[in-house]
């Protein structure tokens, strides 16, 4: 599960080499070969979350169904093979849209691949009880026009009291997996600041060893401190060596990594945006004030995590997509890619030191 050294010959339409020499630099774009992520799950290293659709925040401009069909289909064009999205976005909107870009593309031979979630309780007691679980992953095949979902995730460690629905979910996936009507089951990650949801560590493991999940979904980016799980690992070193893939989600932590000082976390947020302004000074310097600069340092640190790995990137406009897919062609080096990690591990000291707070990572 956890290669994806070598290229899948038209799977991504071109595979680029990788690498360029600027006088006596070696500059590395990055190899858009597919990230493995699970036994018959090779993807392009980056997806596209639909989260967005059909829940737009108070005071933003209302994004119209043919921009989000528009973005959808310029990241096909750019090569995306996975998108992401779950039956409780925009309630079922989201993935009946996608549903047609996966009915265009099939029709142009192209073979797209969707996760989703299990989310909507509706009338049942939980939304992991009993035969509601094929209940939704019906709703969503109908949604999505598909016969098959490629990564069905459960999203949430709240399996009811005393984890009542917890054996039945486990069943259920794998006979939903043995029928073919999902293929990689997923569970979510934990996180540093979701103790009070049941997130924490050791809940996560309990889980993992008796889901035993073929793929991960992580909040995870450059703010987000990285959790010591067993032997003294963390989420991307213990999925390798347990043959999981990880997908990432939250790479820009809600927009503040892209530059946007109101979505920076805690207080004060003027002054989050003007620390992360200074310190991507010297990436300026070394590479010029260039357009998506942020973003680039903020998808590049997370898809430098291994070659099991992927990054689901959200999109509210046809012109984000295609910046966030321009930060795959930028050429770096090593050096580069050292200061990106330096910058933002001192990103997050400051910020802690700010908010008065041992850690900083929640995304917003």
């Amino acid at each position: 599960m956890g290669g994806g050294d070598g290229p899948v010959p038209g799977l991504f339409g071109r595979v680029r080499s990788g690498r360029l020499r600027a006088g006596s630099r070696i500059l590395m774009s990055l190899q858009v070969t597919p990230r493995l992520l699970a036994t018959g799950l090779a993807v392009h290293p980056l997806g596209v979350g639909c989260r967005a659709i059909g829940d737009t925040p108070r005071g933003h401009a209302v994004t119209s169904d043919r921009q989000w069909l528009d973005g959808m289909r310029r990241a096909v064009e750019r090569g995306a093979t996975l998108f992401d999205t779950a039956d409780t976005y925009g309630d079922g909107h989201a993935e009946r849209l996608l549903g047609k870009v996966l009915r265009e593309s099939r029709r142009q031979g192209l073979n797209l691949q969707v996760s989703s979630k299990i989310g909507h309780r509706g009338s049942a007691p939980h939304p992991y009880a009993g035969p509601h679980m094929k209940h939704q992953l019906e709703q969503s095949l109908d949604n999505l026009g598909v016969d098959r979902i490629d990564l069905y995730v459960l999203p949430t460690f709240d399996f009811g009291d005393n984890d009542r629905y917890l054996g039945g979910a486990i069943q259920q996936m794998r006979t939903l997996q043995e029928l073919g009507y999902i293929g990689a089951v997923g569970l979510r990650g934990p996180h540093a600041e979701q103790a009070g949801d049941g997130g924490t560590s050791g809940r996560f493991l309990q889980l993992f060893r008796l889901i035993e999940p073929d793929v991960v979904l992580a909040d995870f980016n450059a703010l987000t401190p990285l959790i010591d799980l067993d032997e003294d690992e963390d989420l991307f070193a213990f999925a390798a060596r347990h043959g999981t893939g990880v997908l990432i989600t939250t790479p820009f932590a809600g927009g503040f990594l892209t530059g946007r000082p109101d979505r920076a976390p805690s207080a004060p947020r003027s002054k989050g945006g003007e620390i992360l302004h200074r310190l991507m000074d010297p990436l300026r310097q070394r590479l010029g004030d260039r357009p998506g600069l942020l973003a680039m340092a903020a998808l590049r640190y997370c898809l430098s995590r291994g070659p099991h790995t992927a990054v689901l990137a959200g999109f509210g406009t046809p012109d984000h997509v295609a910046t966030n897919f321009d930060c795959l062609d930028l050429a770096l080096d090593a050096e580069d890619l050292d200061l990106i990690a330096g910058i933002y591990a001192q990103l997050r000291c400051e910020l802690a030191v700010r908010t008065g707070e041992a850690t900083v990572g929640a995304p917003v």
